[in-house]
């Protein structure tokens, strides 16, 4: 009993949950930095709505150094317009290893980075986009019919877990 105590402490000091909130941002890539783009969502239907996972490569670096910039991106594009919106979810990656659609406007990505006392680690974002897509519905509806081009502001919900 006393060293299963042990042991569930220790797991519970290995890794680590917080959560924040990041607004929408104008993001600007040079298309020759882009490493991967994983798309997450592409649904055409009326329109066509895409979220994708785009990857940008900073270089080579030295071993302290990030390589990469990680985003999310999300497009609703229609017939009357067309809405955006872009997030920073992380600007110092060491190596980015995957990203999946976990349920509806819910995205896991996971990466590798230095933490705050710069050990490697691995890092779990786990991606709530749902105040994004009830953002962009009202955006619409405001539009009432008529064209509908814009930089969407709006947030996501990013929960971090550090293994």
């Amino acid at each position: 009993m006393h060293k299963a105590v042990l042991v569930f402490m220790s797991l519970l000091m290995s890794s680590s949950v917080f959560a924040k909130t990041i607004p929408s941002s104008k993001i600007e890539i040079a298309p020759s930095s882009i490493d991967q783009v994983v798309r997450l969502v592409d649904k055409r239907e009326s329109g066509h709505t895409k979220v994708n996972i785009i990857v940008e490569e900073l270089g080579m670096s030295t071993d302290v150094s990030p390589r990469y910039t990680v985003y999310l991106g999300f497009a609703s594009l229609g017939e009357m317009g067309n809405i955006y919106a872009d997030f920073k979810i992380d600007d110092a990656v060491w190596e980015f290893k995957s990203a999946t659609r976990i349920a509806a406007g819910i995205y896991e990505v996971q990466v590798v980075g230095f933490d705050e006392n710069y050990e490697m680690r691995e890092f779990t974002y786990t991606i709530d986009t749902t105040q994004m897509f009830i953002d962009e519905r009202k955006a619409r509806k405001k539009c009432g019919g008529d064209f509908c081009d814009q930089e969407l502001n709006t947030t996501i919900e990013v929960k971090t877990s550090v293994k």
